[in-house]
């Protein structure tokens, strides 16, 4: 229980808090202006410096860790586990907690620091909280998904605007896993349950990035069936195994290269004596039909061309034709002899070549003879490179095949555990049903208190482990979503002193009470004080002095006995810290 809260400034306003409903006003005063506010008097500030002595986090430039409020140090005085204490933290040095009072019995001892103060660090004074608090080791360090004093501290002390927006959350955008862990937990619920379905949940994850990285190719490979793996492993299978009998009998010929050129100088002589044989031939062909197709004209063919034309020729005449057929002779006799001459060198000429291929292809089948069978040094390391690149692919493929194998057997098991899980938490869920069905009881008579129908606490396991939902008729309006918080977290309060824990403390700002109707104000405001006294908590609210429901509190119900503080805005003295900044 938190019995006072005080600053190392003369300006500041010491709030001495007792059992039950404390509140914290901000008063209009009467010679305040149209352009005054109540709104920068501290009452949020005065929730963060409790905060801020329960080890909240502190990042400089930001809450209490700002330029104007250097050199400041705030203390709260507390009881824990029946002692009194006093906590003193400072907004310069922020790591450390200097404590005062009794603490033989903490787990942790408080130790001496170079300036001879007696205290803890944040990571010591959490494992203290957790143990007084919430009767656990503080787990909050430990690897896994476990709940810390600190964020079930913040469903007692919401401490910022978006806590305020729905009662499983107490900051905007809070992971799935930690409301499941930490609401579980509050609520008599089976935590562990939660982590492990958070660390299934992180499994698949992992398998899916993994899949969606080798799609997308960060990482090697192309996301194919098994089926059409280990068909292309066994095509590269044979591949490979052909490149191995061929590397086998592979041999390396010193003069491969020397013999592979003479075989190819032979190769390109054979091909001229083939093509020269060829031309030669063909003039051949052409030779001996001439000589198949010329005659020399017979020597009376003109004398009896002429008679039948009955043309008779003169003896002169006659004298010169005989001349003429004699010279034709010669010429026809000519040529016959030169065409013989030409084809006799020819056919010569052909089978000295005929000579030359046979001599010289005998030549090229034993340069082939050689090489056959054989390489080249550099075509034998080729053959090995290729055979390496064939190898390293079917390795690749196997450790595919085996990675997709894995992957498929992962996904299926986690399938299982996750319905398994589910069966378990089922189970779990219904040998606990005397411990939570207290807590939605509660709910239930404190929205009726509120309302005319009780609202209802909703706690459902499907899939992704536990779902959580408050119901009070009408719940679109702003006002009745934030009674659903008060009632929430009254409940939680409530029910923790039932367990035995040691939290006896609830705070709330003036944002729980914002868009809500007088009536409920004034109802929740005494159901806090009821609920208070009957279970030994203590309910600190801040409050503008408009906000307080004065007309509809019932007979007897003496509110201004519970303010403890009143800031004022006649001057900034008024404030909390005793200026504006």
């Amino acid at each position: 229980m938190i019995r006072a809260v005080r600053a190392n400034h003369k300006g500041f306003h010491t709030a001495l808090l007792q059992p039950g409903v404390n509140l914290i006003l901000a008063d209009r005063s009467n010679s305040a202006g149209d352009k005054d506010t109540t709104n920068a008097l501290g009452k949020s500030t005065f929730i963060e410096i409790i905060d801020f002595c329960l080890a909240s986090n502190a990042p400089p430039g930001k809450g209490l860790r700002i330029e104007a409020l250097q050199d400041w140090a705030f203390t709260l005085e507390l009881s824990l586990v029946g002692r009194e204490v006093a906590v003193t933290r400072t907004t310069d040095k922020p790591g450390f907690f200097a404590i005062e009072g009794n603490t033989d019995d903490w787990p942790v001892r408080p130790t001496v620091n170079k300036e001879g103060v007696s205290g803890l660090d944040v990571k010591k004074w959490r494992a203290v909280l957790a143990w007084a608090l919430f009767d656990m080791s503080d787990l909050s360090g430990e690897s896994g998904y476990r709940p810390s004093a600190r964020s079930l501290l913040s469903y007692f002390v919401r401490n910022q605007t978006a806590a305020y927006n729905t009662p499983f959350e107490h900051f905007g955008h809070q992971k799935t896993w930690d409301i499941q862990v930490h609401n579980a937990f509050l609520l008599g619920l089976n935590w562990e349950k939660a982590a492990i379905w958070q660390q299934l949940k992180d499994q698949k994850n992992a398998l899916g990035a993994l899949k969606q990285a080798i799609k997308t190719g960060a990482v090697d490979g192309e996301l194919a069936s098994l089926g059409e793996l280990e068909a292309e492993r066994l095509r590269l299978t044979t591949q490979l195994e052909r490149e191995r009998e061929a590397l086998s009998n592979f041999r390396v010929l010193p003069q491969y290269r020397e013999i592979e050129s003479q075989a190819n100088l032979l190769t390109s002589e054979i091909h001229g004596l083939v093509n020269a044989n060829i031309v030669d031939k063909r003039r051949l062909d052409r030779y001996r039909d001439s000589l198949v197709s010329e005659d020399a004209p017979t020597e009376d063919r003109l004398e009896a061309l002429y008679g039948e034309a009955g043309v008779a020729l003169p003896g002169a005449v006659m004298k010169t034709l005989a001349e003429a057929r004699a010279f034709n002779a010669q010429i026809i006799a000519n040529r016959y002899e030169f065409i013989a001459g030409e084809i006799s060198a020819l056919e010569a000429a052909v089978r000295e070549r005929e000579a030359d291929l046979v001599a010289l292809t005998g030549r090229r089948a034993d340069f082939l003879n050689a090489l056959a069978g054989q390489g080249a040094l550099e075509e034998l390391t080729q053959l090995q490179e290729f055979h390496a690149a064939t190898r390293m692919k079917v390795d690749e493929l196997t450790n595919r095949i085996t990675q997709l194998r894995q992957m498929t057997a992962k996904a299926d098991t986690i399938k299982v555990e996750t319905v398994e899980l589910k069966r378990a938490t089922i189970l779990d869920y219904e040998e606990r049903r005397v411990l939570w069905s207290q807590a939605l009881s509660l709910f239930s008579e404190f929205s009726e208190n509120l309302y005319k129908l009780p609202g209802r606490l909703v706690i459902d396991i499907d899939d992704t482990g536990y779902k959580f939902d408050v119901e009070i008729a009408g719940s679109p309006s702003e006002g009745i979503s934030k009674m659903k918080i008060f009632c929430y977290d009254l409940m939680l309060i409530t029910f923790a002193r039932k367990r035995g824990l040691g939290i006896n403390f609830l705070i709330h700002d003036s944002t729980i009470f914002d868009g809500v109707d007088p009536r409920q104000r004034a109802h929740a405001l005494e159901l806090a004080a009821a609920m208070a006294a009957k279970y030994g908590f203590q309910y600190i609210c801040t409050l503008n002095t408009d906000m307080v429901p004065v007309d509809d509190f019932t007979s007897g119900f003496d509110y201004e006995s519970l303010v403890r503080l009143r800031l004022t805005d006649t001057d900034p003295t008024g404030s909390l810290l005793g200026f504006h900044y």
